[in-house]
């Protein structure tokens, strides 16, 4: 089984559902999830609804208001919704500044997590997890890693956040994090720690199918560059092409 866990549609800014159902040939299931800009989150549950089986959904929220967290939990009475998508950054107002984390928590959901990698490699957000503990969380993009320029440091603080066994990661973003074009040849020696540390069943991958101008042939690129990376095993592939959603974000069962 193949999951894209991250596809973003909408009906402006992304282009709508009946765009990437093509796609479908490729994989047997995706993760829409809401762009950076827009809390209404009905378009992505009747793409959903309308394809049963298909499509699970990460939402987002207003995260500056008080009411944040009210509205997860009503998200999540949905049994399409699988996650909540916020930066690592988002504390939220008030005495409790994780509240939202620990509604997202208190409603089984999955943190799906925007960077910068700076953010994330901030001891502040390790704290935060430790005052969640039972918080799920998928770090987007490889904690939004840019190769090869990373900073060092940030990058270890990244891979540290993988001795907590709830945290994820994913395997995608090489169009706009990458210095160099497919295969993205600088992104290995980063991809190769990220499996040490997370191991490939918690690493997530997706196609980027909604990157800028991708030429034909990119989606299933993107299913190759995992295939054809010479350190991963075959169960690794399994994983990270699909495995590691249906277990993260409960689909394929």
């Amino acid at each position: 089984m193949i999951i894209d866990s991250h596809v973003h549609v909408g009906t402006w800014k992304y282009p709508e559902i009946s765009a990437y159902l093509p796609e479908l040939a490729e994989v047997d299931a995706a993760v829409l999830v809401q762009f950076v800009g827009n809390t209404d989150n009905s378009y992505l549950l009747r793409c959903a609804e309308a394809h049963p089986g298909r499509f699970a959904v990460i939402a987002m929220v207003d995260t500056e208001t008080h009411g944040a967290p009210a509205h997860v939990a009503r998200l999540a009475a949905s049994p399409h919704v699988k996650g909540v998508r916020l930066w690592a950054a988002t504390r939220s107002p008030g005495p409790d500044p994780y509240a939202l984390w620990r509604a997202i928590a208190a409603a089984g959901l999955v943190a799906s997590v925007r960077g910068p990698l700076a953010d994330i490699a901030d001891p502040a957000f390790a704290t935060l997890l430790d005052e969640v503990p039972g918080l799920t969380v998928r770090l987007e993009h490889l904690g939004f890693t840019t190769y090869p320029d990373a900073d060092p440091a940030h990058f270890s603080g990244f891979l540290a956040l993988a001795e907590r066994p709830l945290v994820h990661t994913m395997w995608a973003g090489f169009h706009a994090n990458s210095g160099r074009p497919y295969p993205h040849p600088d992104a290995d020696p980063f991809l190769r720690e990220a499996v040490a540390a997370y191991g490939a069943r918690r690493i997530t991958w997706s196609g980027d199918w909604n990157r800028p101008d991708p030429a034909p042939g990119d989606y299933k690129s993107a299913i190759n560059h995992v295939l054809e990376r010479p350190y991963l095993t075959d169960e690794d592939k399994r994983w990270i092409l699909g495995g590691a959603s249906a277990a993260l974000f409960g689909m394929g069962g």
